[in-house]
């Protein structure tokens, strides 16, 4: 499933995408609002990796904010380079952010590792990834991740601490893979009723052993 990239955050209720928007991107706000508040820098340096049409960046006003891509095709990027091999010395960047991107690259170990050797000591990243998405930007699709996974790859890179947070449930992620498949404009009550549903019953039975996604607050 191929879409345009993201250009602004709003939520739509009768979105075939709501359910994850609605959980990704209030736990995207925690973890840069926790990052932004510890970091030493009162103008910190930070890396938009995969920076797209950027509809982060107003979450880092007031920083030095610079993004990233490796195609300025559907993209608005300060700096077109490798998430692999990043333009830029060790030590160097107060926040890596990096959101939707890490099951596109073909080796999510070295991109690990990269950000954590361009972040400064006591640096952060900030990380989202899919645990239940249907193909998309085919064919450079290649990775699902659990949340041990995400662990064992910070672990590996040398992360001290991180925090891991499910973007939804089990109930959101199973109404968005259906809500996903009603494609119709004249379905759109549908597609409503079954945002609400899968919102509710998260709400009241929520569990996290099947969550859409995952957001990572991780700190060097």
């Amino acid at each position: 499933m191929n879409q345009p990239r993201l250009s602004i955050r709003k939520l739509r209720i009768w979105k075939q995408d709501y359910l994850t928007y609605r959980y990704l991107w209030s736990n995207i706000e925690w973890a840069v609002k926790k990052a932004r508040s510890q970091t030493s820098n009162s103008t910190p340096f930070v890396l938009d990796v995969g920076c797209g049409n950027k509809p982060y960046a107003d979450l880092f006003e007031g920083c030095n904010y610079k993004g990233m891509d490796c195609t300025t095709i559907n993209s608005l990027p300060d700096i077109v380079g490798d998430a692999t091999n990043i333009p830029f010395e060790s030590n160097t960047i107060d926040i890596v952010f990096c959101t939707q991107v890490i099951e596109h690259i073909t080796e999510p170990k070295a991109v690990i590792e990269e950000f954590y050797r361009v972040l400064k000591p006591d640096g952060f990243l900030i990380l989202t990834g899919p645990f239940y998405w249907p193909l998309h930007e085919e064919p450079f699709d290649f990775y699902r991740f659990t949340k041990y996974g995400f662990e064992h790859l910070l672990k590996n890179a040398g992360f001290s601490t991180w925090e891991i947070k499910a973007d939804g449930g089990t109930w959101a992620q199973i109404f968005l893979s259906i809500n996903l498949q009603v494609r119709s404009k004249f379905l759109v009550l549908i597609r409503v009723l079954l945002n609400l549903l899968g919102a509710m019953l998260d709400k009241i039975n929520y569990q996290e052993n099947s969550p859409a996604n995952y957001t990572i607050l991780a700190q060097k």
